[in-house]
């Protein structure tokens, strides 16, 4: 009886979640999208997001000086319509458009942009410092933006910054800026945050104020699915009206599926294992952070993993072949900043030379357990898993399988996202599976993995980015260079040069390239916009243009859900008796599985 009443009782959760989601998104007279995804945000924060939900919320939120045009990312207008740059391309002068205005009525001026620069780079602003550490602003007037760069800068006049309002932000302390909730709701793109329950959706009001104009949508929900399978039916169904992140099983048959058009969009993403080959070399305080297994800071134990993954096997077993065995990090969404690899320079699969060199740098098993020691000790290391991710666990099976061909062992712990960027940032792992997508310059991406992007403060993990804990002194020359080289066939060559480091290194393993599997429906709006144009995605990419393109269908139901609240409670109540029969068994199981 106590499973019974249990199993009651989330049966009710779930339908006042269902119909909460439905709320949000059928509300009469408005023009609603609801966006399907199975990543929920990890921050509202703009200065402390790191995951592609966040980013898509960010790039909706904020307008930037310049933007990114959809059919190649050069250089257009944004808040500033037009710039003047001096002789010594050190200094841009922008001149913004008339009558900027946040979307709570306040004026959007030029000093807006100068302290978000100036701020961000004073107080190093996590998602800002690569774009602005070398800038200084200053706003002569309302509409003149003058920006002063100490080196030259290959991306200027391009300024693609995600301007915050003062008004707000100076509310804030320096030492609570990574912890700010950023629920205010204030900001200069086409659509602002109205409301995030943590788990089931978001959603994003229309902002009147928008430069480019009010547009067609009314509100934008993007609605979180625990799971893929589920998210692609409510496609089918007509309960959204897009889906991100589509399973790679389920994308050739929405192919060929009428009323619906699937999306593989190119824009630089990749998979890639991680390793946690942090040394224990200062600046970080090894005794206030947790350390990786001591095997991983050995190289050639590096390079032993690094032959025994069959990167062909995962695109074929686990992406179903939609993408490309990896090679080295993809730092943008234009494929010529990755370098050729020579024949000598990849680490090819080849398990008998994976085992060889472990056997050469002494790492053997003394009693025949199957497992190498570590001074005395089996090698077991510690696997995060992703909850949020369907490749997740399919990536886990192949690769502590070869693992274990080897002679290495492995321990499971999952996370959400949200607790992987935290256990990222405290080292609290061995060696996970995840994926980026980079920006169009190849500078942030750089950046991440600089010497000085290791977390040094054990009482703020609010920087994750080199989970690798990577450091090169000569990566970091490299990137200096990169960073002030204006030529942009020499600049290639730098980063290419750094990129092989990196991947000489064995702490990053890319698996494969990670097309953006997206789909949506024909039949209540028009104006679906890739950016890059004819083989990037719809949305989620470096501006994400459809937003302010897409117009309602005439004709076309306004309430963006194909089922109806009512539906959807008879759904739950019917499915509660049958759930019921089962319930004890599958909390029982759960119960266990949270346990292990």
């Amino acid at each position: 009886m106590r499973s019974l009443t249990l199993l009651t009782a989330l049966a009710l959760a779930t339908l006042a979640s269902l119909v909460a989601v439905v709320g949000a998104t059928a509300q009469e007279g408005k023009v609603v999208l609801t966006v399907g995804l199975t990543q929920d945000l990890d921050t509202p924060n703009v200065t402390a997001g790191e995951l592609v939900s966040s980013y898509e919320l960010f790039t909706l939120q904020y307008a930037s000086p310049t933007d990114l045009a959809a059919e190649d990312f050069s250089t257009v207008p944004g808040l500033a319509e037009s710039w003047e740059v001096s002789d010594d391309g050190l200094t841009v002068t922008y001149t913004l458009r008339e009558g900027l205005r946040w979307s709570d009525d306040t004026p959007l001026t030029a000093e807006d942009i100068a302290y978000t620069i100036n701020r961000a780079r004073d107080e190093e602003w996590l998602n800002y410092t690569s774009t602005v550490a070398n800038l200084s602003a200053e706003a002569r007037d309302e509409r003149t933006l003058v920006v002063t760069t100490k080196v030259p800068d290959p991306r200027l006049p391009g300024l693609p910054l995600y301007v915050v309002p003062k008004h707000i932000w100076e509310k804030v302390p320096a030492d609570e800026v990574s912890n700010y909730p950023a629920l205010d709701g204030v900001g200069s793109g086409p659509f602002t945050l109205a409301e995030w329950k943590k788990g089931q959706f978001w959603r994003m009001v229309a902002n009147p104020n928008f430069w480019r104009g009010r547009v067609a949508i009314d509100e934008v929900v993007f609605r979180v699915f625990r799971n893929a399978d589920a998210m692609v039916a409510a496609l089918r169904s007509g309960e959204i009206d897009a889906a991100h992140n589509v399973p790679a099983a389920a994308f050739p048959d929405l192919e060929n599926e009428e009323g619906i058009v699937a999306v593989q969009g190119e824009q630089g993403g990749f998979d890639y294992l991680v390793l946690n080959s942090y040394d224990g070399r200062p600046p970080r305080d090894t005794s206030k952070f947790d350390a990786p297994h001591p095997a991983l800071t050995d190289l050639r134990f590096r390079q032993a993993i690094a032959h025994a993954i069959d990167k062909e096997t995962l695109v074929e077993r686990v992406l179903n072949g939609i993408g490309t065995p990896g090679t080295t990090m993809s730092p943008s969404a234009n494929p010529a900043w990755i370098p050729e690899l020579s024949e000598e320079e990849t680490y090819d699969f080849d398990l008998d030379r994976a085992r060889q060199i472990l056997d050469e740098a002494g790492y053997v098993d003394s009693d025949g357990n199957g497992l190498r020691e570590y001074e005395g000790e089996d090698i077991v290391l510690r696997y995060a898993l992703r909850s949020e991710s369907e490749t997740s666990k399919p990536y886990a099976e192949f690769i502590t399988g070869w693992l274990e061909q080897i002679g290495i062992g492995t321990r499971f712990s999952t996370y959400d996202d949200g607790q992987l960027l935290e256990v990222a940032g405290k080292g609290d792992f061995d060696l996970y599976v995840w994926g980026w997508t980079p920006f169009v310059d190849p500078d942030p991406m750089l950046s991440y993995f600089t010497c000085d992007q290791i977390a040094v403060d054990a009482s703020d993990f609010t920087n994750y980015y080199n989970d690798a804990g990577f450091c090169d002194p000569t990566y970091d020359e490299l990137y200096e260079q990169q960073n002030r080289e204006l030529d942009p066939e020499r600049r290639r060559e730098i980063v290419h040069d750094m990129l092989r480091r990196f991947y000489a290194s064995a702490s990053y393993i890319v698996l494969a390239t990670s097309p953006d599997l997206q789909a949506y429906r024909t039949d209540r709006f028009t104006g679906w916009v890739r950016q890059p144009a004819e083989t990037g995605p719809v949305l989620f990419s470096n501006s994400s243009p459809s937003y302010w393109n897409l117009t309602p269908i005439e004709g076309a139901d306004d309430g963006g859900d194909g089922l109806a609240t009512g539906g959807i409670v008879a759904i739950v109540v019917a499915v509660v008796l049958a759930a019921a029969l089962a319930g004890w068994i599958v909390l029982r199981r759960r119960t266990a599985e949270e346990r292990e």
